[in-house]
């Protein structure tokens, strides 16, 4: 009768069965479409995973679960990438399907961490926990850098995960000193320096760039203890405040009202990064055949200007919400500015018919002297990035505004905003010299950001510093040279002029 039980497909034990559920999904998931494998993992293959009660057994699930993750996270992710802003519906599909796999694998890895910390037998698994968390980390990393790739702010519980990850690998180096924690704490410092760095200030494709460098300067970041004379010490700009149980990657120090007290937590020291950056900058002037960091000379000024002085605001906010018209882009901003534009009537949407620019609009939520801070309402969706141009006119208002994307943010609601800057009170389009084609710019009369010189904005190539250009706007000619390129990006540089 024992032998005839164990024949019987129910006699298996339970934990068995389990495993046996698992392989089969796992396998069924080989062949599916990428949208249908994170899925399934989601929804079927982790749930089940998580179930396993054998700890060593569910590590190893899950390891196999990434591995079928890894197939199907970068089509996604390319998808999510090469979409406009805001996301069209499939590109939103597949940001919220890439997020929920990454969101359920680090919760498994946590579980495990969870579990090994709270049990009783915390020696022996002892490497299991250094790589839970270790993963967990990659994940919640990979999870928070695909909010930043749609300009969305990474959730606070990814945050609030994070920093109790970094806290269960220090109380393992505190009860068993010989475990090398190193890696998971680099992890940790290379997420909270990536969002030092404000991605929503960076282009899209600057970020993976970004990445990498914030990953190569970690090692000189450091943690350090709060202490007594942490609160009679003078706030100094590459100090950061990470409280574990707040879900944000940290607080400047600078930006901490004066004789606030600081009591729990710790401060994240990022003096030696910028010391970093500071020896490739003076490197790259002086040595520049002597290896150094492998970072972009631009970016590494945004390095330094986020890591060595966080800026404060310059003007109050002003709360007012008219709407206005926008477009993206050089090749769309200068018809905008060339069409009859100063008659609002003009403006109406029946009278774009047949321009060669599309107006999306926006709503004005905040306006200082030098910039504005608008949401995308309706219409249709510009190609928007950080460092390019856009036209934006107030409804009502004959004035045409030419501004730089200074910021993106994707709030938790969906609504894009973009945090613009004011470039020239007063623009024109002028012809550019070229040979037998059609060449335009925009002309700047004058930039307050830049001393109130003259400058020009022009597809790249057209223009280079050091030539002479002759200028026809508002029926009079001026000789200009081209100075030093202020700012490129994709589609356009934008230079200073020097009156001749």
């Amino acid at each position: 009768m024992r032998l005839f039980r164990d024949m019987l497909p129910f006699s298996q034990p339970m934990a068995e069965r389990k495993a046996a559920e698992v392989r089969e999904l796992l396998d069924t998931v080989s062949g599916l479409s990428s949208y249908e494998v994170a899925t399934e993992l989601t929804s079927q293959v982790i749930p089940a995973i998580v179930g396993q009660k054998n700890l060593h057994l569910r590590f190893k699930f899950l390891e196999d679960a990434r591995d079928e993750a890894e197939k199907a996270l970068p089509v996604l992710e390319r998808h999510i990438d090469s979409s406009a802003l805001p996301l069209p519906l499939a590109a939103t599909t597949s940001a919220m399907t890439a997020d929920n796999l990454l969101k359920g694998l680090a919760a498994g890895y946590f579980d495990i961490a969870k579990e090994v910390t709270e049990g009783s037998h915390q020696k022996g698994l002892t490497h299991l926990l250094q790589r839970t968390i270790h993963r967990a980390m990659l994940l919640i990393s990979r999870r928070q850098n695909l909010a930043y790739r749609t300009y969305a702010r990474p959730s606070s519980n990814s945050w609030l995960m994070l920093h109790e990850l970094y806290q269960m690998a220090r109380n393992l180096h505190a009860r068993t000193p010989d475990a090398k924690i190193s890696p998971i704490e680099h992890q940790y410092l290379s997420a909270l320096l990536f969002a030092y760095l404000e991605p929503s200030k960076l282009p899209r494709n600057e970020l993976a760039a970004a990445i990498f460098c914030t990953q190569q300067l970690a090692v000189h970041a450091v943690i350090a203890e709060i202490t007594p004379e942490t609160n009679t010490r003078r706030a100094s700009a590459p100090y950061f405040l990470v409280r574990p149980d707040e879900g944000n990657p940290g607080t400047p120090l600078l930006r901490l009202a004066q004789g606030t007290p600081i009591f729990d937590g710790f401060i994240i020291d990022c003096s030696g990064v910028l010391d970093a950056l500071n020896k490739s900058a003076e490197r790259a002037s002086e040595h520049p055949s002597e290896p150094g960091l492998d970072i972009p000379p631009a970016l590494r000024q945004t390095l330094q200007l986020a890591i060595g002085s966080q800026s404060m605001r310059r003007f109050g906010r002003k709360q007012f919400k008219p709407h206005a018209d926008l477009v993206g882009g050089i090749s769309q901003v200068i018809p905008f500015i060339e069409c009859d534009a100063h008659s609002r009537r003009s403006l109406d949407m029946a009278g774009r018919n047949g321009r060669s620019f599309t107006p999306s609009e926006w709503s004005l939520i905040d306006q200082s002297p030098d910039g504005f801070l608008v949401r995308f309402i309706q219409g249709g969706k510009c190609q928007v990035s950080v460092g390019n141009i856009v036209a934006l006119q107030p409804r009502e208002s004959s004035k045409v505004h030419i501004c730089m994307v200074r910021r993106i943010s994707s709030t938790n609601q969906g609504r894009l905003e973009l945090g613009l800057q004011a470039l020239s009170p007063q623009v024109s389009v002028v012809p550019l010299p070229g040979h037998g084609e059609t060449r335009r710019g925009i002309y700047l009369h004058s930039l307050p950001a830049f001393g109130n010189r003259p400058g020009i904005i022009a597809r790249p190539g057209y223009l280079a510093s050091g030539h002479k250009i002759k200028l026809e706007a508002h029926g009079s000619s001026q000789l200009l040279q081209i100075g030093r390129r202020l700012e490129a990006s994709e589609g356009l540089e934008f230079f200073a002029l020097v009156p001749l």
